[in-house]
């Protein structure tokens, strides 16, 4: 995700520099294939082994608002592997949602800042790595360790791996049974197609019932329709990829028809009327109060208001009901989320890498399961800790069938232009359809002709 910043969000960007500065000392930037894959520091990942030497690693790290209790497990962590490796000390700059693009960018624009820095997958991430910031995970972590870990192909390029996974997030509709009984709703059999949701809908809201909760203030949720909705008429994600590169015209209902359901649910009032003044965080808040009967949300955030709420008697998911006739309707939208990386100018890759692999021991991923209930990214998870069907539930949609999230694969400019301002101008109703659509063509040409390297290099990576 990225979004253009406000002038205090530029003044949030330049204090997280200086605490970093003040940190990693801000080491020049070095070539990015200037280690060997193995070096005398190599560790073990399960054991967090690593040489005498005193080392300071900064890192910037996200994850909270995807999975509650994240920042918590996160610096159990830390302080596991400090005790390992007393020689390593681990500084952690929490980031801002609506900063965490532009932060690193102003950062990697210095050639310095965090040892191990945290974006959004793929594009977000690769675009960072066609800049020169990111050092390939792959060159400092043994094969058969990586091979374990879940979606990596969201980050892999030219052969290498360039940020390592730590969870699995997908993004299911969740629904208050309860509600849905008081409007006549079945809520064992929730609805499925389009047309089911729209009925279902009409019905909570002839109740008094607000049908969805979300914010959109941030643009976040719009940015979630995009990747919910917008894939549903794509046969794979190829499609997009071609429309971003402007060998196929974004206008084509194919890409961007879809705009008219999220027009349709706004201009029917089945959304929060504050949908607009609220932040996508705020929003949730909704749906656990019980002021809402239906709101997108992700793992971690369900299986938190899955405990709050009472369990599944009173809570269940659905996957996003489908209108589209393409071969991605179908499919599920789970992806890595937030991915690790090294950057290019640490001086201490290799035992950067070595605590990111930390992250997938054993011991780690087990702990996160049971400390946030959101699942690990990576194959060696015992799912014997799973004993809820609904979580069982979310955890077969993320892992089975057909993954994508299409936000994924827009270059920052065009996802904070069009994706999300275009959201925007729905929820706000200072827009229609035709609009955004004119948004969308508009700022892709914007972008193939004020960024021809990025454009070169996306061009590349979709071969």
């Amino acid at each position: 995700m990225a979004k253009r910043l406000r002038i205090t969000a530029i003044f949030l960007i330049l204090l997280t520099i200086f605490a970093t500065a003040c940190n990693s000392g801000g080491s020049p930037k070095q070539s990015q294939t200037n280690a060997p894959a193995e070096t005398a520091a190599s560790s073990d990942a399960n054991s967090g082994k690593s040489s005498g030497e005193k080392v300071e690693l900064t890192f910037w790290t996200w994850g909270e608002s995807d999975i509650p209790g994240f920042d918590q497990w996160m610096q159990k962590q830390i302080d596991n592997y400090q005790t390992k490796n007393p020689n390593i000390a681990i500084h952690v700059v929490k980031q801002n949602t609506d900063t965490l693009t532009g932060a690193f960018q102003a950062t990697a624009a210095t050639n310095s800042g965090p040892d191990i820095a945290t974006l959004w997958a793929t594009i977000p991430v690769l675009t960072q790595v066609w800049g020169g910031y990111v050092a390939p995970i792959s060159d400092y972590v043994p094969a058969d360790e990586i091979k374990h870990w879940v979606n990596t192909s969201e980050n892999t390029y030219e052969g290498k791996v360039w940020a390592a996974p730590i969870y699995l997030i997908g993004v299911p509709l969740a629904y208050n049974k309860d509600l849905f009984k008081q409007a006549g709703l079945d809520p064992e059999n929730p609805p499925k197609t389009w047309d089911e949701f729209l009925k279902a809908c009409e019905a909570l809201k002839a109740k008094g019932i607000t049908p969805i909760g979300m914010g959109n203030k941030d643009g976040y949720a719009g940015a979630w329709m995009f990747s919910n909705f917008g894939k549903q008429n794509l046969d794979s994600m190829e499609d997009l990829k071609q429309a971003v590169i402007g060998k196929m015209d974004i206008t084509d209902p194919k890409y961007t028809g879809w705009y008219a359901k999220l027009a349709e649910l706004v201009d029917k009032g089945y959304f929060n009327d504050d949908i607009s003044s609220l932040d996508l965080n705020n929003g949730w808040k909704l749906f656990p109060s019980g002021k809402v009967a239906m709101s997108w949300t992700t793992d971690g955030n369900f299986i938190s208001w899955l405990k709050s709420m009472g369990g599944d008697a009173h809570i269940g998911a659905m996957q996003t009901p489908i209108f589209g006739t393409g071969k991605l309707a179908e499919s599920y939208n789970a992806t890595q989320s937030s991915s690790y990386f090294i950057t290019s100018w640490s001086k201490h890759k290799q035992e950067a890498a070595d605590f990111l692999a930390y992250l997938h021991s054993k011991e780690s991923i087990s702990d996160f399961y049971t400390s946030t209930g959101a699942f690990p990214a990576d194959d060696r998870f015992d799912t014997g800790l799973i004993n809820d069907k609904e979580i069982q539930k979310l955890f077969n949609w993320d892992t089975q069938g057909t993954q994508v999230w299409p936000e994924n694969y827009l270059p920052p400019m065009v996802d904070g232009n069009a994706d999300i301002a275009g959201g925007q101008m729905i929820t706000s109703k200072s827009g229609n359809p035709q609009d955004v659509v004119k948004l969308w063509d508009t700022v892709l040409k914007q972008w193939r002709s004020q960024h021809p390297d990025e454009l070169e290099n996306f061009k590349n990576w979709s071969k």
